[in-house]
């Protein structure tokens, strides 16, 4: 947790990995979900580094903050109660996720991307998405919320099926679990450049919502957001973070 003040924000550092030997000795402890997987976070235990979108972010943002930075992996509907109880300093998480937003504060978005309807059929690009999914069948992550859907799945427009981490929701697809799934357009992107499935797979649309993804922190660090946000807008300004976002887009998953 931080353990003294913020030093003053050197943007410059943004640019080069080598210019600090070692940071102030402060730290992040980032909330991530243990078992989230490429594209945004992953863990290999024979090197013991970390990987993937959150990382690479969370890493440059400590480097231009002088702090170093811990990961703490956690269950995905832990990662609120988490910083809450300051078991961690922060977490990626949208307000709109969360049961107490009030209880954290959040950074400015640090990226943003969409849900989207994905199925094994083309859509009929003349009808309105109601009427492509309507009647369907979701596949959806358990312990997740999607207010979005709120309305058509409570009026049996959508039938959700909830799937636990263990299944991919693009195999279920695949298996006809489900005739949709419904995720991020990061997640699906990553997936489909880097899985030859069987059977082709289209996105059928999305709500038209853009998701914007901020860091939430926990009120011990309310005065430390000047710096944060100053930070995140360096990234963005100096093309660091699309580069980061790209890279972590085309990375293959050599697990599989």
């Amino acid at each position: 947790m931080i353990r003294s003040p913020i030093v003053s924000l050197i943007l410059c550092c943004l640019l080069s990995f080598d210019t600090r030997a070692e940071s102030s000795g402060q730290e992040l402890v980032l909330a991530v979900i243990y078992a989230e997987g490429q594209p945004f976070y992953a863990f290999d235990d024979n090197t013991h580094q970390s990987s993937g979108l959150f990382s690479d972010i969370a890493q440059q943002l400590a480097l231009s903050l002088d702090i170093k930075v811990h990961f703490l992996p956690t269950a995905r509907n832990k990662i609120e109660n988490d910083i809450i109880e300051h078991k961690a300093d922060a977490g990626f998480l949208a307000p709109k996720w969360l049961n107490t937003p009030e209880a954290l504060v959040f950074s400015e978005p640090v990226f943003t991307y969409q849900h989207a309807f994905y199925a094994i059929s083309a859509p009929n690009k003349n009808l309105a998405l109601v009427s492509r999914v309507k009647g369907k069948s979701v596949c959806l992550r358990e312990n997740y919320n999607y207010p979005e859907l709120d309305a058509w799945l409570q009026d049996g427009s959508l039938t959700p099926v909830r799937v636990s981490r263990h299944s991919s929701l693009f195999d279920m697809l695949q298996l006809a679990r489900c005739d949709l799934i419904y995720t991020n357009t990061f997640r699906a992107r990553w997936t489909l450049r880097n899985h030859d499935f069987v059977k082709a797979v289209y996105q059928v649309g999305t709500m038209g919502n853009i998701d914007e993804i901020p860091l939430a922190f926990s009120l011990a660090w309310s005065d430390k957001m000047p710096q944060v946000n100053a930070s995140i807008a360096a990234l963005r300004e100096s093309g660091i973070l699309q580069r980061i976002i790209e890279k972590n887009m085309a990375l293959a998953d050599v697990s599989e």
